[in-house]
């Protein structure tokens, strides 16, 4: 299979190397170079990979002129963009936007945790993302990070979402925030938290999801879920039995597997799992918190 990618920087050279497995053959437009949209010289798939504030006109051009597009996270800079971006999309046509924690192999195993009842009914999920990072003067944490656990929180508490605290702090003198929180609710039940900042010494990337008989514990970085049971007992909440701790070793790479995903879509045509409309709430999402803070 032939395909474009635009960007050859740390992220797209990423999705390069990931898009070998899959035997696709990739064409690079590096905009280092001065290469542009306009050396794209048939109609093959394109991968998006370019600094985010050229999302918005890259992805109109490109669906204009018939390609399927994969835009890496997040699709735009705001909802009216995405919205934009979404007008551009012809019959039959694939778009795709690069939430990888939605097709994360974890993923599969904390829903299926969930639907088993094993943690009871959903009460909260809290989702953090903090690490020293690269200061950026065109784009802030809540874009660069918060995208990828707004949408695990979409995944697994439903996309009817409503914000309704924010605050952001800037540590350092920096153009944009160091640090954003934020709080909300899902399908009118399930209260959400999600805290981000390129700014803190300890690298966590966890998300904490919480039931009426237990709690999972998705550690990333150490690439475990943790099932913890509780009760109350003598007024106080104690653990039921001894937390289980999976530790799992995947054939497919988190970014492998959702770029296998990308690849059985254009070859199906059945649509992203991570579409136009996932797109849409996440900026949605993204938009509220930027009124807030």
């Amino acid at each position: 299979m032939n395909m474009w990618l635009i960007g050859a920087g740390y992220w797209g050279s990423k999705l390069l190397d990931s898009l070998k497995r899959f035997d696709v053959a990739a064409k690079v437009i590096d905009i280092r170079n001065g290469q542009t949209i306009a050396d794209i010289n048939d109609n093959a798939p394109v991968m998006l990979a370019t600094p985010l504030w050229q999302h918005h006109e890259q992805a109109q051009i490109l669906l204009k002129r018939g390609h399927d597009v994969y835009v890496e996270k997040p699709m735009a800079e705001t909802f009216q963009q995405v919205v934009d971006i979404e007008s551009c999309v012809q019959p039959g046509q694939l778009l795709m936007v690069g939430h990888i924690f939605v097709h994360h192999p974890q993923m599969n195993e904390i829903k299926d945790i969930i639907a088993n009842g094993d943690i009871g009914k959903l009460t909260h999920i809290s989702s953090r993302r903090l690490n020293w990072g690269i200061y950026q003067t065109k784009t802030d944490p809540l874009l660069s990070l918060a995208t990828h656990d707004i949408s695990i929180v979409l995944t697994i508490a439903g996309d009817h979402v409503t914000v309704d605290q924010a605050k952001s702090w800037d540590y350092s003198n920096n153009t944009q925030p160091d640090r954003v929180w934020f709080s909300g609710i899902c399908n009118h039940e399930v209260s959400f938290d999600i805290d981000v900042s390129w700014h803190w010494p300890v690298r966590v990337r966890q998300t904490i999801i919480l039931g009426t008989k237990g709690q999972i514990i998705w550690d990333q970085n150490a690439n475990t879920i943790t099932v913890i049971k509780n009760k109350i007992q003598d007024n106080r909440a104690v653990i039921d039995t001894a937390p289980q701790v999976i530790e799992y070793q995947h054939t497919l790479s988190p970014l492998e597997a959702e770029l296998d995903h990308w690849v059985a879509c254009i070859k199906t045509r059945q649509l992203p799992a991570t579409g136009i409309n996932e797109a849409k709430i996440v900026a949605f999402v993204i938009d509220r918190v930027k009124e807030l803070i």
